[in-house]
């Protein structure tokens, strides 16, 4: 009959996939990019924009989609006076991450349009994404060749007696 040993030893130490999993989490949720805030004159064709919707507009894309939409994301195809074209991909997202099914050409009034913000470069996020990888190689590389903290195996030397 075999028993169940409680008295062993538990090893804290993490295994090398957990200490990825915990590196690529915080890569995950942030990025190299951020939204800022952007005047309608500013505006130029080219640009990546996420569009804040008016209540009415996000209930007739809702409807036509058949989820909810109160933002888009896309980038600016024409500006004309009393309207904003957008070329917007659509697609099913699977557990946070968007993927591109299909892509279309809107053209939303300006009083659908309740805010523009332009997608910009961001310092403070590109710094945590090369920290994240440093950090995240420094420890596979460390788990692979060892710690350096081995003192050699325990229990009596050549000649003590047991």
């Amino acid at each position: 009959m075999l028993t169940e040993d409680r008295t062993a030893p538990v090893s804290h130490s993490p295994t090398p996939w957990r200490v990825g999993l915990w590196l690529i989490l915080p890569l995950v949720f942030s990025g190299c990019f951020s939204y800022a805030p952007i005047h309608e004159e500013g505006l130029t064709p080219e640009s990546e924009v996420r569009v804040r919707l008016s209540a009415t507009a996000s209930d007739q894309l809702s409807t036509t989609t058949g989820r909810s939409v109160r933002t888009l994301e896309g980038r600016v195809v024409a500006l004309p006076s009393d309207s904003l074209r957008l070329d917007v991909a659509w697609g099913a997202v699977y557990a946070g991450t968007p993927f591109e099914g299909r892509r279309d050409t809107l053209s939303l009034h300006r009083s659908q349009v309740l805010e523009v913000e332009e997608r910009q470069f961001s310092r403070t996020r590109t710094g945590v994404v090369a920290g994240g990888l440093v950090a995240g190689v420094l420890l596979v590389l460390r788990s692979l060749t060892g710690s350096g903290t081995d003192t050699g195996p325990v229990g009596p030397g050549p000649g003590d007696p047991l």
